[in-house]
């Protein structure tokens, strides 16, 4: 499901450079998003944090491990092609983008460059990464709280926010601006935390046919694709408010929920790690790339649909790429250089001892 929304967002990213009223729900991937981390944070550090045996610091060094790595490549690449508007165009001076540079990898919007409104030039992506490392450090001091009493304050609160966030604007966005991106903590307080939630109160894992798996995990894909891709405004007159309402507060903890009870295994399971694998390079990395496809499609002499496909394939290939080469072999080597910090002493080991990671492999 990540890898679907990780592909929603590219194809709406590609019909922003012809129609930017084109797919207009397709932004609430990022919303997704946010509730799935919830639930993985959950899944994979929520009994070790809470119960001490992963420290504050473990967990930022593990989040930091995980994060960061293919957001700063991202920001790099963003910089070589921001480069042409300082040396070929002569519109931003070097300075300038070097201090974009600095803000960028410090997770912080840049004030910079009126012209352009969005808060993170070098990378557009990178707005929800950076709501995504706040409410990550925010979890760091707040998960040994965390009763479910706290927690469903928390959600409650959240959806407050996402309730003023739509009366605000009309819908569900903020963020990705430097004029509205304090609107991003409405858009990520909520699904977090509910995805938390949607953690705690997971089914167990149903038994079910060898196809049944399959075809369930199939038909909510096709519902998240479909929720994500819909223009209901348009086809049956729906208010994008109500819309993008019930999806974030209802629908996507639904989808959440019912997908967590869906076991898959052998050749599906292996298709849906590669895809969920390739989700995360391909929604940090595509920025860029489609920056220089937007300069190469004007010296390019091909059909609309075609160079899009042309672009979109660069995009995948780019990410398999920096997974491949670049985040996977620098993640081997984070876990190495980390087993000496959490092999306890010889004297306190048992046979039964687990290392604070070994939820999360």
């Amino acid at each position: 499901m990540r890898g679907v929304a990780a592909l929603v967002v590219l194809a709406y990213h590609l019909m922003q450079q012809h129609s930017l009223s084109a797919l207009p729900h397709a932004g609430l991937a990022v919303d997704f998003f946010y509730t799935l981390s919830g639930f993985v944070i959950a899944f994979a550090y929520d009994g070790q944090v809470r119960e001490g045996r992963l420290s504050r610091a473990g967990f930022a060094r593990a989040r930091a491990r995980r994060l960061y790595p293919l957001l700063a490549l991202g920001t790099l690449l963003g910089f070589a092609v921001f480069l042409g508007a300082v040396f070929l165009r002569h519109t931003v001076s070097l300075a300038d983008a070097l201090l974009a540079l600095g803000f960028a990898l410090a997770l912080l919007p840049c004030p910079l460059f009126p012209q352009w409104p969005t808060a993170f030039p070098l990378n557009m992506a990178a707005w929800s990464l950076a709501f995504e490392a706040y409410v990550n450090l925010a979890y760091a001091f707040l998960a040994r709280l965390l009763s479910q009493r706290i927690l469903l304050g928390l959600v409650g609160l959240g959806a407050v926010l996402v309730l003023a966030d739509i009366a605000h604007f009309g819908r569900l966005m903020g963020g990705t601006d430097k004029a509205n991106f304090a609107f991003g903590a409405a858009r990520v307080i909520y699904p977090f935390f509910a995805g938390i939630l949607v953690f705690r109160w997971r089914r167990v894992a149903m038994q079910a046919h060898p196809l049944v798996a399959p075809l369930l995990a199939l038909t909510l894909c096709l519902a998240l694709a479909t929720a994500l891709l819909a223009d209901p405004a348009r086809s049956l007159g729906l208010a994008p408010a109500i819309y993008d309402g019930a999806l974030a507060l209802l629908g996507f903890p639904l989808l959440v929920w019912l997908a967590a009870a869906v076991p898959l295994h052998g050749r599906i399971g292996r298709a849906a790690h590669w895809l969920g694998l390739l989700s995360y390079p391909i929604y940090i990395l595509q920025g860029p790339v489609l920056r220089v496809g937007v300069e190469l499609a004007k010296h390019v002499p091909l059909p609309a649909p075609a160079f899009s496909l042309a672009q979109a394939a660069a995009v995948i290939i780019v990410a398999w790429a920096a997974n491949r080469w670049f985040d996977a072999p620098l993640q081997a080597w984070f876990r190495r250089a980390e087993r000496p910090r959490l092999t306890p002493p010889a004297s306190a080991r048992t046979d039964h001892t687990e290392t604070p990671l070994s939820a999360t492999g």
